[in-house]
């Protein structure tokens, strides 16, 4: 295991995808465009009214046209990354639209499936925590008890989101390799993907992961204080990142993948 490999490898892989390739780079801007075009449907200075929002002010029909048809573009994005993560190299073009968009759907139901425990838990601990807050009233409780019992939500809530990022990432790239929806979420097989490669040496990968995520995120919190352009810079670097991601994960789950010992020469 190199994570200096695998990370230059994935930036080199976006690199070589879209330098040179505008037309799939223009394709990539274009999808996210709508998501991007959002924030100047409203000004937040007319929304808020003092201390009060002024909730008719938003123009709630043209940001929900926008959220649609970003959310129907993002599918074939997403699909996008569903070939990389069959281990597509050179990177692909943007072909067989109607299987794009269904990969990237399939795909967004898997992580959907994936982030519904936490989902659930969050929905029963606001409904406890508002009866408990109830309760506290009705009973002269201290509130400490229910600070305490939020915060030990709040803890469960954290090591459940890390257990489903663990297992969600190579269970995404699983999901494009079996091209099935339930192996996708098959737990007992993509824990024996990270026992083959080792629960540490996963977890080093994922943390040179995020070391690459926060040299982004600071890019990109630089890129957005630029004044008129700056979003527009966003829009143009974002899918370096999203083809960078799409490669490392590949790459990791590769190293949970069993290798093909090489024949052996006949003397």
């Amino acid at each position: 295991m190199d994570i200096g490999a695998l990370l230059t490898d994935s930036f080199s892989y976006a690199q070589e995808a879209l330098v040179g390739k505008w037309t799939r780079w223009a394709i990539f801007i274009l999808f996210a465009l709508p998501f991007s075009l959002i924030q100047f449907l409203f000004d937040p200075k007319t929304i808020m009214t003092g201390t009060s929002m002024n909730w008719g002010a938003i123009p709630w029909g043209r940001i929900a046209l926008l959220a649609g048809l970003g959310l129907i573009l993002s599918f074939f994005l997403s699909g996008y990354a569903v070939r990389i993560y069959r281990g597509a190299k050179p990177a692909p073009d943007f072909t067989g639209w109607t299987d794009l968009f269904i990969d990237g759907v399939k795909l967004a139901v898997v992580w959907l499936l994936w982030l519904l425990p936490i989902f659930i838990v969050m929905a029963a601990a606001c409904a406890i925590a508002f009866a408990s807050f109830l309760s506290t009233r009705a009973t002269a409780m201290p509130n400490i008890v229910l600070l305490l019992f939020v915060l030990l939500l709040l803890l469960v809530e954290f090591v459940l989101f890390v257990i489903v990022m663990l297992f969600g990432v190579l269970g995404a790239v699983r999901f494009a390799r079996m091209g099935s929806i339930r192996e996708g979420i098959r737990f007992s097989a993509i824990l024996t993907t990270i026992r083959t490669m080792g629960w540490l040496s996963y977890i080093l990968l994922l943390i040179g992961f995020v070391v690459a995520m926060v040299i982004y995120a600071v890019i990109t919190g630089i890129l957005s204080f630029i004044p008129y352009i700056g979003w527009v810079l966003l829009l143009i670097v974002n899918p370096v990142f999203m083809i960078f991601t799409a490669r490392y994960f590949t790459l990791v789950y590769d190293q949970g993948e069993p290798q093909p010992v090489p024949p052996v020469p006949v003397v």
